[in-house]
């Protein structure tokens, strides 16, 4: 990474300079086929370097370059290929994401990359991994949930592509970036009267997103998107049969979802689920369930609560009341 104060000085003018000729190259509705050519070059040059003036304007030239009308010497091809080299400058690096103000362009070239994997098979984890992060960690909430309102999550090639992210021999950055994304389209594939895929795959991805789950380190973030995503499997009829029994002891990071998480307030008010984690083959489920819901039992609908107090009657009858003392205990103190 480049840190000296006195090597920036000396560059950041170079690189606008050069931006700036490569915004005026893009936004001209009739470059030559040298002058494409040539900013072609020049971003396979200057996109990999860590800069942080280098992602800012990559960012702000992904925008001009999504935007260019495409000629005879600017092609689809061309442009696609301009459009990776810029997205690549801006989200390369952990160090400096720039804040994304439109998501539209990047939802859209993500799109398009799925549509290649799906028609062609072709390889495309960097640019959807580039495109991921910034969506995932660069976008303000509001923002990205306004700008999914005119996208459509489900169309077949976008939810393959989101399964093939998964992956167990996917790159871990790309799993990561994945992973805190889904609860952004979460509603979308999780909340429906019908599934938006068949139960083999459905249970092939959760397979996957559990082993993709395993492999991250467990910050706050990622442990509020993991429970985004587990409560909204839970709260679905079509999902939660498919949930790995052990990922049900997720739930034990019960503390870091936000009480404006509409899955999780979707499956408190969810009388159905009682009798769904009794059943449940990981003990520690029903346990971990009861502590939840006592730690929210005065916002809870009277059926739930009169639920809750018969299961919580029979644990403690049961050789699981060590499980539901031990997570009391832990919860409750947090």
């Amino acid at each position: 990474m480049i840190k000296s104060s006195r090597y920036s000085r000396e560059v950041n003018p170079q690189i606008d300079r050069i931006y700036d000729k490569l915004t005026e190259t893009f936004r001209d509705a009739s470059p030559t086929i040298e002058e494409v050519d040539r900013a072609l070059e020049s971003m396979e040059l200057i996109a990999p370097l860590s800069e942080t003036n280098v992602a800012r304007k990559s960012y702000a030239l992904f925008h001009v370059v999504m935007q260019a009308p495409v000629s005879l010497a600017y092609s689809q091809e061309k442009k696609w290929e301009a459009c990776r080299l810029a997205m690549h400058g801006a989200y390369k690096w952990d160090e400096f994401l720039p804040q994304v103000e439109d998501p539209h362009d990047i939802l859209t070239f993500l799109d398009h990359h799925f549509e290649l994997v799906a028609r062609d098979y072709q390889n495309q984890e960097e640019p959807i991994q580039n495109a991921l992060r910034a969506l995932a960690f660069a976008s303000e909430l509001a923002t990205i949930e306004e700008a999914l309102e005119r996208f459509d999550p489900t169309e077949p090639s976008f939810v393959h592509g989101i399964c093939d992210v998964f992956r167990p021999y996917m790159p871990s950055q790309l799993r990561k970036a994945a992973l805190s994304f889904l609860p952004l389209i979460g509603d979308r594939w999780f909340n429906t009267t019908r599934p938006i895929m068949e139960p083999d795959r459905m249970r092939s991805f959760c397979v996957d997103w559990a082993c993709a789950v395993d492999k991250v380190e467990h910050t706050h973030d990622t442990q509020k998107a993991i429970l985004a995503v587990l409560f909204g499997m839970m709260n679905s009829p079509h999902w939660r049969p498919h949930i790995d029994p052990e990922k049900w002891k997720l739930l034990e990071y019960f503390s870091s979802v936000p009480d404006t998480s509409q899955p999780f307030r979707r499956c408190v008010d969810n009388p159905e689920l009682m009798d769904v984690i009794r059943n449940v083959e990981n003990p520690a489920a029903m346990a971990l369930w009861l502590v939840i819901l006592w730690l929210k039992y005065k916002e809870l609908i009277p059926q739930v609560q009169e639920q809750l107090e018969t299961a919580t009657k029979e644990v403690a009858q049961s050789r699981r009341k060590t499980d539901l003392d031990m997570y009391l205990s832990v919860m409750g103190s947090e």
